[in-house]
This record gives C-alpha cells, structure tokens and sequence, in this order.
C-alpha cells in the first residue's frame, strides 16, 4: 500500500499522519461511479478494511436516478458498489457488512433480496435491511469489506 502523504501544514511526525501512515488510510474517489456535488469520498481504506460511501441507482454519466423497479435500481447500485470495490482493490467475494436502506421496506424487501443473492457471493456476509426515506430512489447501500491479502 503507498505511503499518505501528510496534509498541508502536518509534519510526518504527526500522531495522524503515523496513524495514516501505519494503517494504509487514503481516500478513493473513481470515476467509474460519476463525481459527486456532495463532500465526500467513495469510500476509505484503513486497516486492510474498506468503508464505502452510500450507493443509489444514478447514472454515472448524468447523475440521474435509473431504474424504475426495486430490481433495475438494486442491480445499478451493487454494480456501482463493485466499481467503488475494485477501485480500492478488493471485490463483493470480500463483503464483510452490508447495511441497505429501502424507501418501501414491505414493497420491495423480496425483489432486492432476489437481486441481492444473484449478485453478492455465498456465504452472504452480515446484512442490516432497514426502511428510511430516500430522496428520489428505492435504495441505498453501504458496505464494508477486506482488502485481499497479498
């Protein structure tokens, strides 16, 4: 993993850049996935782990919500989660949490877990599934996974 370099204005002396520098911490931003308005990475990696950002069903290109059905937008968003995955050099076969948000919980639980199984690897990793208000779409995600070892 290559060294962080310290912020502007920190010295590599500093108890946070020897943490960044012990841990492997960076940030991964990729185009694979479209930019973002918003403040905020892709994911981070640290400590072999890999915390990635919410995943929606948007259009890398335009940023557009796609996908009418809670299995056209839970396709888009776990094939948006495998790009943000392998530009931080890991994969879903490395899946240690998934927390999934649902718009309409009782509507679409069993079309995304259809999706789900057929795109995330057995043995499933452990999974929170919860109703939240989503501005637009049907779901969102967040994952956590490990880096393969060398």
């Amino acid at each position: 993993m290559p060294a962080v370099a310290p912020a502007a204005g920190a010295s590599a002396s500093t108890p946070t850049a020897r943490w960044k520098e012990r841990t492997g911490y960076r940030m991964v931003r990729t185009i694979n996935v479209g930019s973002s308005v918003a403040a905020y990475s892709h994911a981070t990696v640290s400590g072999g782990l890999v915390f990635t950002s919410g995943m929606t069903p948007h259009d890398p290109d335009t940023g557009a919500v796609r996908g009418e059905t809670i299995e056209e937008q839970t396709r888009l968003s776990l094939a948006l989660l495998e790009r943000v995955l392998a530009a931080a050099g890991t994969d879903t076969a490395h899946l240690l949490q998934v927390q999934v948000h649902l718009d309409d919980i009782d509507a679409d639980f069993a079309g995304f877990d259809r999706v789900y199984k057929e795109m995330i690897p057995a043995p499933h990793p452990p999974r929170a599934t919860v109703g939240s208000h989503l501005p637009g779409y049907r779901i969102e995600l967040t994952a956590i996974a490990a880096l393969p070892e060398d």
